[in-house]
């Protein structure tokens, strides 16, 4: 099955590498699809986040959910 993490670049510059949500042990967190990854982020991230599919992520917040590998 495959498994999603959510990320960002710092500052906004994908030079900069990427920066993932991590849980309790410090490890990435992962979901089960693209979808879940954006609900738990509306629920979790502490800010409005208007999206009804992942890929509005990026364009409105520059933050992008990616097939874990």
């Amino acid at each position: 099955m495959d498994k999603y993490r959510i990320y960002r670049h710092p500052e906004g510059i994908s030079l900069n590498g990427k920066e993932f949500i991590l849980d309790d042990k410090g490890e990435v967190r992962l979901f089960n699809s693209r979808r879940l990854a954006l609900f738990w982020l509306q629920k979790e991230s502490g800010h409005t986040i208007e999206a009804k599919h992942p890929d509005e992520l990026w364009d409105n917040y520059a933050i992008g959910i990616e097939k874990y590998k």
